[in-house]
């Protein structure tokens, strides 16, 4: 690890990235309200401690994304809960998009593999204003209990975010866990600075 290479301000500034992000793809209605918190931190249980992954995750979707230029890697994973409002709230959103005769399992999976990668999309979007020449991969899919190996990677930065979305329409929270890891050979220093809009077309599908 070379966590010395990435500034404090720098790793703020990746958090706020990624926070703006999960709220500008993720809360899918107006009027739903979105709660993020550090994983770890006193609202937030440590779900993302090695210890807390269990067999109930192994149907949980995670949704992984790679952005990457010359000189560092930047790497997404959203965990989507295998559970009814979940399943309720994203696939609902999508369900004009796909034709009716796709099961509704696949239509699920694809409406998350769409959001994830809208979701980085906006990441790769604010990322861009401060590096140049920046690549985006398409949306994998692994399983929840891959999460426990993510350390095994070694990254140079890793924080981990917890969305609860309330939605009114189904009278219950659903909950989204993002992670994001740095890896770089670079000095890394840059301010994300004041929010701004962000375009529709920033989830545009490249091959990395």
């Amino acid at each position: 690890m070379r966590d010395g290479l990435i500034s404090t301000r720098a790793r703020q500034s990746l958090e706020t990235v990624l926070e703006r992000a999960v709220r500008a793809r993720l809360v899918l209605r107006e009027g739903d309200h979105c709660t993020i918190a550090r994983a770890g931190g006193p609202d937030a249980g440590g779900v993302f401690d090695d210890s807390g992954v269990d067999d109930s995750w192994v149907d949980d979707i995670v949704v992984v994304l790679t952005i990457a230029s010359m000189g560092f890697r930047y790497m997404m994973f959203l965990r989507f809960r295998d559970d009814p409002a979940s399943a309720a709230y994203f696939s609902a959103h999508f369900s004009a998009h796909f034709s009716a005769d796709i099961a509704p399992g696949r239509a699920l999976r694809n409406a998350l593999l769409e959001l994830g990668n809208l979701c980085c999309g906006a990441v790769n979007q604010e990322l861009g204003r401060h590096f140049p020449d920046l690549g985006m991969s398409t949306p994998y899919v692994l399983g929840g209990h891959s999460l426990a190996y993510i350390d095994s990677l070694q990254p140079d930065y890793r924080a981990d975010l917890v969305a609860s979305i309330s939605v009114a329409s189904i009278e219950s929270a659903v909950t989204v866990d993002a992670t994001m890891c740095l890896f770089t050979r670079v000095p890394i220093d840059f301010h994300a600075g004041d929010d701004v809009e962000m375009a529709g077309s920033d989830g545009a599908l490249e091959l990395f």
